[in-house]
């Protein structure tokens, strides 16, 4: 049972944010909506600030700066909703770069690729051609989320919400799914002598190495 409560909160997760997904997209796509985009921009934001303040142990102070920023919002909140698209879509970028920036950061002199982190969990000691073939991985994850959020960019600039909308929000999140059957056709053939590790053993070591690198943070 043990075992299972991870994948339960996984796939409660994915759930979510399919949803909230289907949501932003009705919102962009339905005139009259803008107040339901509006908070569907600023519920994660509140929650995740709300979580950080409650734990903070500056508290005392916190959260009624949370419940004033909350109040102000309210009230400037016709204003907001009529350009509640560019908060969905600062979301989006944002999100997407800072996994670029994730995995980028780990390709500096001096850093392992998280890539080659993700590998060391799954199979412990490296080979040299793996090692040269994860950090190619890692370059290639950091540019497919730069070009995510590039495209999305420009998208938003150019086309119309709707179009936008369907792409950030319908076509994106299945692109990393293609990317994740992508690499693991390529490894095949890149390393065809290597253990042939399934994507769930991935979705692990990534656990495990965000677990890890956030024991590492001050």
């Amino acid at each position: 049972m043990r075992a299972l409560k991870p994948f339960a909160r996984g796939a409660a997760a994915f759930a979510g944010l399919l949803a909230y997904e289907a949501g932003a997209h009705h919102a962009a796509a339905t005139p009259g909506e803008h107040g339901f985009g509006l908070a569907l921009v600023l519920a994660p934001l509140f929650v995740i600030a709300l979580s950080a303040a409650a734990r903070s142990q500056r508290r005392a102070w916190l959260l009624p700066l949370w419940a004033l920023v909350c109040a102000a919002l309210w009230i400037a909140r016709e204003p907001l909703a009529q350009h509640f698209a560019w908060g969905l879509y600062l979301e989006h970028a944002g999100f997407n770069l800072t996994l670029a920036l994730v995995f980028g950061s780990t390709l500096l002199p001096g850093r392992e690729p998280l890539c080659t982190q993700f590998a060391a969990l799954m199979d412990g000691s490296l080979t040299p051609p793996v090692k040269r073939y994860t950090r190619q991985i890692t370059v290639a994850w950091t540019l497919f989320f730069v070009a995510i959020a590039a495209i999305s960019t420009v998208l938003f600039a150019t086309a119309p919400i709707v179009e936008w909308s369907t792409f950030a929000n319908y076509f994106a999140l299945p692109l990393v799914g293609v990317m994740f059957v992508a690499e693991h056709a390529w490894r095949r053939f890149a390393l065809p002598d290597t253990r042939r590790a399934g994507m769930l053993d991935a979705v692990r070591a990534y656990r495990r190495t965000m677990a890890l690198r956030a024991g590492r943070a001050p």
